[in-house]
């Protein structure tokens, strides 16, 4: 059994080959804040127990058996952070947080149930009952709290940024742009390049934005949607 710093680096590992394509130890010890010898300690463990393929110098490549469990990592950490950003409406921060400890204890079960949650919000949306709306309305009035509304933006070339897609319209993520905190937070949210997404609905001033991804419904502002470079199916 993986200790949970072990599956951390197996998951980060991962969302590194998704941003840079090839990753390095110095990649992964600047993504962790350590220095790179215990990068490299952790990582001659992992290799002697078949999750990643790892030379001095070379590459860090995951095999199949640590993709499988990065995998497996990845989706019950986005599907937490997902539940608690975007259902609950708790706040990014204590959302990501809170999702980097429930990735290693939550069940399968509790995944699978969060799942078919999501896509019950969903068929009730196209029903026209908005239940996640509704609830966060709510939760909002108890704050006190309120989200500015931006205007939207009307230009769209063959690739550009998914803020000013018009809604319905299918499109292929084919990058994210922006500084590392706001790509981990994408990723974080399953915006992953390949992905399709399709914007289904938009705040009273254009922004935020709900769009569908991976079978689920997702709120974007406009400065994260403006860092997702997207193509029309």
């Amino acid at each position: 059994m993986l200790t949970h710093t072990a599956e951390d680096y197996l998951e980060r590992i991962y969302l590194l080959s998704l941003r840079l394509g090839s990753v390095k130890t110095s990649d992964i010890a600047n993504e962790f804040g350590i220095r790179t010898p215990s990068v490299i300690s952790a990582l001659k463990l992992l290799k002697e127990k078949g999750f990643v393929h790892y030379q001095k110098y070379g590459a860090v490549v995951l095999s199949e058996k640590g993709m499988e469990k990065a995998l497996d990592v990845y989706d019950r950490h986005k599907t937490s952070y997902r539940f608690l950003r975007f259902v609950l409406g708790v706040p990014d921060s204590t959302a990501s947080s809170d999702a980097c400890g429930m990735e290693h204890v939550i069940s399968s079960e509790t995944v699978a149930a969060m799942k078919d949650f999501f896509s019950f919000l969903t068929s009730k949306k196209d029903e026209g009952v908005d239940i996640q709306k509704e609830f966060q309305e709510v939760r909002r009035k108890r704050l006190g709290s309120g989200n500015e509304k931006e205007k939207r933006g009307e230009n769209i070339g063959e690739d550009c940024p998914l803020s000013v897609v018009k809604d319905r319209i299918p499109c292929k993520v084919l990058k994210l742009n922006g500084t590392r905190e706001v790509k981990r937070r994408l990723l974080d949210m399953g915006v992953i390049p390949g992905e399709t997404v399709e914007i289904r609905n938009r705040g009273p001033m254009g922004f935020p934005i709900e769009i569908l991804i991976q079978g689920y419904v997702l709120t974007l502002r406009k400065d994260e949607a403006e860092f997702v470079i997207v193509r029309e199916e």
